[in-house]
């Protein structure tokens, strides 16, 4: 594995530009430079030998294993990318899964990988199931995942066949899913909601969907509904889809906020109708 150029990653000016969108506090970009510099002055050797197995054939998830509502650490798991059992996963880990499962960039990798852990508070090994405590990555108004029930401190961790459907019918052409089609969909599920999504979630929301786009629709951000279909319901790799795209940091947020431009175009198209209604 080939780290970027040291100059480049490890300036500030590199990382003033991904404080998420200037929604999520200037902290979570510094913690992650702190922890990236770390692992680059202790060595890129020790990290590159960590290999992830070899055995990467689908195994369903178990009764017994740990899981998150998110179906690209699942699918991680279930590909044994990272830690079959979704537990006991370290950043390295996860890092070098991301890399080798979808092809991320290293800065996209870290960044979501060290993100993530900040925004957990944990610092240590983590399982997946604890990405199911809500308001922390978790969120509300998924496009595929229901809300945890009344207080409860945890989400659900399985899709939801209602939800997951609506969106498959956001898709224009009944084929692909685009960025226009992601739009609409993250507009019709935040207007369900009278308490809206806060800014931070909103953003999350809008980032996970940009990555999506990436990483099975590639340069042309088109996602084939039968690739997302066995994605998001089996949590599997699909089996005609290779890793031929890299996905940066860059572009999942030149996508994510051109997904945010556009939900603010419509929010505000129906605003004025409501009011000259």
């Amino acid at each position: 594995m080939s780290l970027p150029r040291s100059d480049v990653w490890l300036s500030p000016t590199f990382w003033s530009r991904f404080s998420i969108y200037n929604c999520v506090s200037e902290t979570i970009t510094t913690y992650c430079r702190a922890i990236l510099i770390r692992l680059h002055l202790v060595s890129a050797v020790s990290l590159s030998e960590r290999t992830c197995p070899h055995d990467h054939s689908y195994v369903p998830r178990k009764a017994t294993d740990s899981r998150s509502p998110c179906p690209a650490l699942n699918t991680l798991a279930n590909h044994g990318f990272i830690p079959r059992d979704g537990r006991g996963i370290n950043y390295k880990d996860l890092i070098k899964g991301l890399q080798h499962g979808y092809n991320l960039s290293y800065p996209l990798a870290a960044f979501l990988t060290l993100g993530g852990y900040y925004l957990l508070k944990q610092y240590d090994d983590i399982s997946l199931d604890d990405l199911c405590r809500h308001n922390r990555i978790e969120h509300i108004s998924s496009l595929a995942h229901n809300d945890p029930v009344g207080n409860a401190e945890y989400a659900p961790n399985v899709i939801d066949c209602e939800l997951f459907d609506e969106l498959l019918k956001d898709s224009a052409d009944g084929k692909t899913l685009s960025s226009s089609d992601v739009v609409r969909a993250r507009v019709r599920r935040e207007a369900t909601y009278d308490v809206p999504i806060d800014p931070v979630h909103a953003e999350i929301a809008r980032g996970e969907m940009a990555l999506v786009l990436g990483i099975f629709g590639g340069p042309e951000e088109k996602v084939p509904l039968d690739h997302l279909r066995v994605w998001f319901a089996e949590e599997r790799i699909p089996d005609d889809w290779l890793p031929v795209h890299q996905q940066t940091l860059r572009q999942t947020i030149k996508t994510a906020t051109r997904i945010r431009t556009q939900m603010n175009a419509i929010k505000t198209r129906e605003e004025r109708r409501s009011t000259d209604g």
